[in-house]
């Protein structure tokens, strides 16, 4: 559907900084405030079918950015074979949605649990808060918002989002003599993933060609069990009601296993973590044995990437995004393949 009206995006920007050093340079701090309004944004609008399309594209909504950045960077030890240098940084930035006409959901297989709500961030998950589940029956009991007594879509609440409160990084870098080694640490903290692996293999329900992992074994089976994944079930049936569940399904077409199979909370995990991004061991060749072959200077060196990670997440690889083609549905991980581990042996030569 045109619309002849659509003009660019507009942004207003406030960027303060300031970079010092003291102890003769040994140690420089640099730190910047930015706050940054862009308004007029782009966006899908959901229209009503009856027009024969799903959406209509036009200006209308304003979101702000606003955050902190600090680095430092420090020489620690420097003398004739040895050097230690160090660089730390660190960002924090709070999004929200100033304006927009009304919700907009997403998500991903028509599953609309991204949603863009004015007074929230970009990226927020909007889900069924899973409470616990009852030790009598196995089912799930999820947080009653507007206290009528029953779990509606009414009950759907924003959770948390994909975006990490802060990030950062430090190095660390070493020589001795013709030896240098550096290693860099990344780390990202606060943000949600939502974890549709898990979603398909412990969900509850029945589903072919699914395999099997140990956090099955962990459902609810007997009375009193105490335990945070509900019964196996194939129905939305309450057995202690005898009534239908309105959230038992993630539609009324979709049946994932009954009362405990909606997407709620219970797959929403912490995604932080602290990763060995690259380790990076070189040696430099001396000049004298490169001066017959006209080489001014060879470096060999070895350097893995994505050696470590130390995280909580259950999946396997928190620093993942199976929607990236939608940057207001991030934090999916749908069987993502992760980032792979790599060993690499190379050489520098200047001649």
């Amino acid at each position: 559907m045109a619309n002849p009206n659509l003009t660019w995006e507009s942004t207003r920007q406030v960027d303060l900084g300031t970079e010092f050093s003291v102890l003769n340079n040994r140690l420089t701090f640099s730190f910047d405030y930015y706050n940054k309004y862009t308004y007029n944004v782009l966006l899908n609008v959901p229209v009503p079918s009856r027009s024969g399309f799903t959406t209509y594209l036009q200006n209308y909504g304003a979101v702000r950015n606003k955050g902190e950045e600090f680095a430092i960077h420090s020489l620690n030890i420097a003398n004739e074979h040895f050097k230690w240098t160090a660089d730390f940084n660190i960002s924090f930035n709070k999004n929200r949605i100033e304006k927009l006409a009304s919700d907009i959901t997403q998500g991903a297989s028509g599953r609309n649990i991204s949603i863009l709500r004015q007074g929230y961030p970009v990226n927020s998950f909007y889900l069924y808060k899973q409470l616990s589940v009852d030790p009598q029956t196995g089912n799930a009991i999820y947080e009653d918002v507007n206290k009528d007594g029953q779990i509606t879509s009414a009950d759907r609440q924003i959770v948390g989002n994909a975006q990490p409160k802060y990030t950062g990084g430090f190095t660390n870098t070493f020589t001795y003599r013709n030896f240098d080694l550096s290693a860099f640490f990344y780390f990202n903290v606060g943000n949600k993933i939502m974890n549709m692996n898990d979603f398909f293999l412990v969900h509850g329900g029945t589903q072919a060609n699914i395999g099997f992992i140990p956090r099955q074994l962990q459902r609810w089976i007997t009375p009193g069990q105490i335990t945070d994944i509900p019964r196996m079930t194939t129905s939305n049936i309450d057995p202690a009601t005898g009534t239908a569940n309105p959230a038992a399904n993630d539609s009324p077409a979709n049946n994932y296993g009954g009362n405990v199979a909606n997407l709620s909370s219970r797959y929403l995990q912490d995604g932080s973590f602290l990763r060995l991004k690259t380790l990076t061991i070189g040696y430099t060749l001396s000049p004298a044995w490169l001066k017959r072959a006209s080489i001014t200077r060879a470096r060999i060196y070895f350097q893995a990437t994505n050696l470590i990670t130390w995280t909580k997440y259950d999946g396997l690889d928190p620093e993942v995004s199976s929607q990236s083609n939608n940057q207001n549905t991030a934090g999916y991980d749908w069987a993502t393949v992760p980032q792979p581990r790599t060993l690499q042996v190379g050489a520098n030569v200047t001649f």
